[in-house]
């Protein structure tokens, strides 16, 4: 539950060659693998698609944004990518948009849409970049999440919340 799927693989594996280097222990034995199995962990070093999160959810430009804020809120989530009908990006929801829109919004006005508020065209990463060049397109540009992107599709996104988790690991290596 305190890692991600990618994070839980490299951890099992790493606990698997672990128990494997003490032949006379039956695997039935072996301890349940543990977030401090992975030793080698240098995240400057690991790409994005190893942190990013692939359960994502996704609208549509013609999308009203009532729905939009309700499936943000059902998720618990702050950034939501929008896609074209081939699965294309092509713009990002975010909840300071929809607050701006919900301040200044007047029931009276005609429903809006996710076309009307969008980031369109925002700011990409590919899953082969490090965490370090996410990191640094983030902070330059003052952003909390990067859709990740491969041949145009969108395959995940990499928030501020993926590398507080990342930050927290390394702190606990660090007082061990």
């Amino acid at each position: 539950k305190q890692v991600t799927p990618d994070e839980a693989l490299a951890i099992t594996t790493a606990a698997i060659i672990k128990n494997q280097n003490e032949p006379d222990k039956p695997v039935h034995l072996w301890d349940m693998p543990k977030v401090s199995d992975l030793e080698n962990y240098t995240p400057s070093k690991l790409k994005v698609e190893e942190f990013m999160q692939t359960d994502i959810f996704t609208v549509q430009k013609d999308d009203i944004i009532e729905l939009v804020a309700q499936m943000m809120e059902w998720r618990k989530i702050r950034y939501l990518p929008v896609e074209d009908a081939r699965g294309e990006l092509v713009g990002l929801i975010t909840s300071r948009l929809l607050l701006r829109y919900f301040s200044r919004h007047n029931e009276k006005d005609k429903p809006v849409t996710v076309k009307d508020i969008m980031i369109s065209f925002p700011k990409t990463i590919g899953p082969d970049a490090s965490l370090l060049e996410a990191l640094e397109t983030m902070r330059t540009n003052r952003i909390g999440c990067l859709p990740v992107v491969k041949d145009k599709e969108l395959i995940g996104v990499i928030t501020e919340m993926d590398f507080l988790r990342i930050s927290m690991r390394l702190i606990e290596r660090v007082e061990k």
